[in-house]
């Protein structure tokens, strides 16, 4: 992700911008089959592993520093295990078998919930403690660790 100005790097919209991404990759893989479907898969792990594990080291971190937000943390980790689960139990099938197709539907719905709670709840709680500038800099911080993290994530799907 390019680095822009003030706004484009506070941390809700980094966080925004990968959900809206995720979205449109669960789109497409919605129409397409075989070696299209592997592909699309592909993509949505490296996204959302590298999206979970950017925000666990973090986004949660910044959370756990406020009592109005800490208590957000748990579930939302307890969400991203649950995603994690599911993407390497789909990682392990075949695009052909009919349970890839049902685990693709079951991430769908597991991470929409986890979204709209972050972008609901989560961000309104954390606009309440942070101001502008925390925000800006949790962005910088959120955009170079996950520049970090891209290799081993990549590496992971390939295991």
């Amino acid at each position: 992700m390019a680095k822009t100005q003030a706004k484009s790097t506070d941390i809700f919209s980094l966080i925004e911008a990968e959900h809206r991404q995720v979205e449109k990759l669960f789109a497409e893989a919605e129409k397409v089959k075989g070696a299209k479907l592997v592909e699309q898969f592909n993509q949505i792990y490296i996204a959302l592993i590298l999206h979970a594990r950017t925000e666990e080291l973090v986004f949660y971190p910044a959370l756990r520093e406020y009592e109005e937000t800490e208590q957000y943390v748990e579930e939302a980790e307890e969400e991203h295990e649950e995603i994690s689960v599911i993407l390497e139990e789909i990682k392990a099938l075949k695009p052909t078998q009919p349970e890839f197709k049902e685990k693709m539907s079951e991430l769908k719905e597991t991470l929409e919930h986890h979204v709209e709670q972050e972008e609901s709840e989560i961000f309104n709680a954390v606009r309440e403690c942070m101001s502008d500038r925390e925000l800006t800099e949790l962005g910088q911080e959120f955009q170079e660790t996950k520049s970090k993290l891209v290799s081993n994530v990549e590496a992971a799907l390939a295991m």
